[in-house]
């Protein structure tokens, strides 16, 4: 078990959904706030026909697609991803999520993401 930190559950409806450029919204359920000492793993939905903000930055992240379907760009390629697919992206490449169908997918990226986005 890892110093300081206990496990728990929670519901995701227990975390703020903060909307995003682009009309995504993004719910940070795991983080250092919660004692998480290396991953922070959030919840991204994005409703049909809207998308994330296209950008880069210097970690990577994992995507698993929990339900719908979108476009994923990832550097000067697209995909298709739908239910069950997972993505990786590695850092430094730009990349944005687009929803053919309302999309909703987990992204893990590490602590030092959150930290920056939500502050220490």
């Amino acid at each position: 078990m890892q110093k300081g930190t206990s496990g728990f559950v929670r519901k995701f409806d227990e975390v703020e959904d903060i909307e995003m450029p682009g009309g995504a919204t993004i719910r940070w359920l795991i983080t250092h706030k919660e004692g998480a000492p290396t991953f922070s793993m959030r919840l991204i939905n994005i409703e049909k026909g809207k998308a994330s903000p296209s950008h880069s930055h210097d970690y990577e992240h994992e995507i698993y697609v929990i339900s719908g379907k979108g476009e994923f760009t990832i550097g000067d390629q697209k995909y298709i991803a739908e239910k069950d697919h997972y993505a990786f992206i590695p850092g430094n490449v730009y990349h944005n999520m687009r929803a053919i169908e309302d999309l909703k997918v987990i992204c893990v990226v590490p602590i030092k993401a959150a930290k920056e986005i939500l502050g220490e």
